[in-house]
């Protein structure tokens, strides 16, 4: 009787132990995995359109698990500059962003080293999804760099000449024989727009546009019109039987190596692209900005990349470094023929580079010097465009002790 019990309590006793260790071991495998499962829940529908795009929509770092580092890095490694970074010395730069009302990420070079690198304020509001040093901002004009870049590299290739006229590629344009490639990379072509393109749909139609709409105003003297950049894209199109998205691909993210570089129409299903916001009120996101219909797709070669602060960081350092295209090449292209401080994407400041970009409520601002080794990049995805120009020039200069104007 008692031999009977036992064994009959021993068997009471070994479901419990079972489903325990059951347990424990599902919560171990959970524990593992847990990443994956997140991602996959939170990303479905970005995962299944980013399987039919290019390695712009690879997966993305995830902002939350990324440990905030207190030690300066050297800016010239690459994989720092996916590295979130506050020193405690840079406590002052930290809480101006904060006081000016920043959203965006910012990215603070000094000397050489890496002292600030944070996202402020909100990526997706909706989602409660913060900006970060992974996220992504539309460059706006500071696109017009990269797309003289691949000019100068034309120009090293001995494909054209800073001299080379316009109309080698299309005479049609009036007066096209008189204007060079050099007055076109420093925007005193005198050419405009007579129109706004609204129906284009691909870079072949917007080329198509500027060239049979193109007019002759302001000869010899600056005048911005991104005319100019348009049609030096149809004529990087015309020398490479290459269209100007997979010029930037190659040589921008195969060549060069950068990671989060993206290129339109692949914005939307890129994870990590910041939303929108307009308005002066930083703590409003009620006005989503969204694009006007055909705008980013007519900005060819002047508005449609979009990037973080990291990798614009990196393309600067690199360009600066004569890594991109030879010291002589670059020297030559930047001498001015005006007096005129815009040079291929960006204004010379005597001490610094001034770069600016603005689209659909985002905003690119840069301040660097010719060296590269200091600079202030503040990207933002919040209209507030003003308080930001003033902000940046106040950290650069406390930064340098150079008197700076945005």
């Amino acid at each position: 009787m008692r031999g009977r019990h036992f064994k009959n309590k021993k068997k009471r006793l070994i479901y419990p132990i079972l489903f325990l260790l059951i347990f424990t071991l599902l919560g171990y495998w959970l524990y593992g995995n847990r990443h994956n499962l997140f991602f996959a829940t939170a990303s479905t529908t970005e995962a299944s359109k980013k399987a039919t795009i290019e390695s712009s929509t690879t997966e993305q770092p995830d902002a939350e698990n990324d440990p905030t580092i207190t030690t300066p890095l050297a800016a010239n490694d690459y994989q720092n500059l996916d590295k979130d970074v506050l020193l405690a010395s840079s406590d002052n730069y930290d809480n101006s962003l904060k006081l000016g009302n920043f959203v965006g990420t910012a990215l603070i070079v000094k000397n050489g080293q890496i002292i600030l690198h944070q996202g402020y304020g909100y990526q997706n509001f909706a989602e409660q999804k913060r900006n970060s040093i992974h996220s992504l901002y539309q460059i706006g004009s500071v696109q017009k760099s990269f797309t003289a870049t691949l000019i100068y590299k034309q120009i090293e290739a001995g494909r054209l000449s800073l001299e080379t006229p316009l109309s080698q590629f299309f005479p049609q344009v009036f007066g096209s024989e008189n204007i060079t490639i050099r007055q076109m990379l420093h925007m005193t072509s005198g050419l405009t727009l007579s129109e706004i393109p609204l129906t284009v749909t691909n870079e072949a139609e917007v080329v198509n546009f500027a060239v049979n709409n193109a007019q002759l105003k302001y000869s010899g003297r600056f005048f911005y019109s991104p005319v100019n950049y348009v049609l030096l894209a149809g004529i990087l199109r015309q020398i490479t039987h290459t269209s100007y998205a997979q010029l930037v691909e190659n040589t921008f993210k195969s060549q060069l190596g950068l990671r989060q570089l993206v290129t339109y129409p692949n914005w939307y299903q890129t994870a990590n692209h910041t939303v929108s916001y307009g308005g002066k009120d930083a703590a409003d996101y009620n006005q989503v900005v969204t694009e006007k219909t055909g705008q980013f797709v007519r900005e060819l070669g002047t508005g449609n990349l979009g990037m973080t602060a990291g990798d614009l960081y990196w393309y600067y350092h690199q360009l600066l470094s004569g890594n991109l295209v030879t010291p002589d090449v670059l020297n030559a292209a930047w001498q001015r023929e005006t007096k005129t401080t815009y040079t291929g994407g960006q204004y010379d400041k005597g001490m610094y580079l001034r770069a600016n970009g603005m689209i659909a409520s985002q905003h690119c601002m840069i301040l660097i010097s010719k060296d590269g080794n200091d600079a202030v990049f503040l990207l933002s995805n919040h209209g507030n465009a003003t308080n930001y120009q003033t902000l940046i020039a106040n950290l650069y200069t406390d930064l340098t002790g150079v008197s700076a104007k945005f």
